[in-house]
């Protein structure tokens, strides 16, 4: 049998298992056996051809492992990409990249037309490499976009020992105090969320930008730190466009809940200093009380 070659068709065929929720670990795909077990008496021919089949076992499942997608990231034996951020080197494959971010591999067709690859080495098997420059995203983001990549799932470095930091001293001595300064932000920290949401939102992952408000909204509703939350609802408000409303929703929302927030003093400040959050609350709640409004009307006793 010949098989469809070529790097467009398994870009192609991974596109079409990532829509099928094959790489979704938190709830592993599950495949029917093609192949039965011969032994099966519930195998059609296997028994008499009078017999009824009403009664027969649904086929049998296997789940699938894709324990070797997470384990690429680690390991380089076939990369053929480099991403480069503003502190870190990921080896990474063309093929797991290009197939969750229709952004990348637009840029990606068009740097191909210009760069010139790594020569490969048929004796020593070595691949031919392309380099992507993402140094001029928050590296906590890239970080977190290259996990999930590979794993569709992330965490802040802090609390994952296995990533690999491949800095040189050179690279290090010139990461700038900012830089420096975000590195004691973990995912305990709403802004850590955002940062992740829009760089989703940039490259084009909605299944990351639905994951990071997942994990922001939890983050909001279990962290008591008000200064913390404000600090994620600036950074929303200032990498978020007004027809987004994935962010700017759960904030809104969560000030509605909590409107004794409105009477502390940096939150007034953010307010008035952020139309769009303004504009948002004030709609907010005209559109709660006129469901109140029609809710009273069917219960007057409410």
């Amino acid at each position: 049998m010949d098989y469809p070659r070529g790097p467009q068709k398994l870009v192609e065929i991974v596109q079409y298992l990532i829509g099928q929720g094959a790489f979704a670990f938190g709830s592993p795909a599950a495949v029917t056996l093609e192949f039965s077990d011969p032994r099966d008496t519930d195998i059609p021919g296997a028994q008499s051809p009078v017999e009824s089949l009403t009664g027969r076992q649904p086929r049998k499942l296997t789940m699938l492992d894709f324990s070797w997608l997470r384990n690429s990231l680690k390991d380089d034996s076939y990369a053929d990409l480099t991403l480069i951020s503003r502190t870190k080197q990921y080896s990474a494959h063309r093929v797991v990249v290009c197939s969750q971010s229709p952004v990348i591999i637009k840029k990606f067709q068009s740097q191909f037309q210009n760069t010139k690859q790594d020569p490969s080495c048929d004796a020593c098997g070595a691949t031919p490499r392309y380099c992507f420059d993402i140094s001029q995203d928050d590296p906590q983001a890239v970080d977190c976009l290259v996990q999930y990549f590979y794993r569709q799932d992330y965490q802040s470095s802090s609390s994952n020992p296995a990533a690999e930091d491949t800095r040189s001293d050179e690279a290090e001595g010139a990461i700038s105090s900012s830089v420096l300064k975000q590195s004691s932000i973990d995912d305990s920290y709403p802004i850590f969320h955002v940062r992740v949401y829009a760089l989703a939102e940039f490259y084009n992952v909605p299944a990351l930008k639905e994951l990071a408000l997942e994990k922001f909204n939890r983050v909001i509703q279990d962290n008591s730190e008000l200064d913390r939350f404000l600090d994620g609802v600036e950074e929303a408000y200032e990498s978020t466009i007004q027809e987004d409303r994935g962010l700017r929703d759960t904030i809104v929302n969560f000030f509605y809940k909590h409107s004794d927030l409105l009477k502390e003093e940096r939150v007034q400040d953010i307010i008035q200093d952020t139309n769009s959050l303004a504009y948002d609350l004030l709609m907010h709640w005209e559109e709660n009380l006129i469901a109140l409004k029609r809710v009273k009307s069917v219960w007057p006793g409410i």
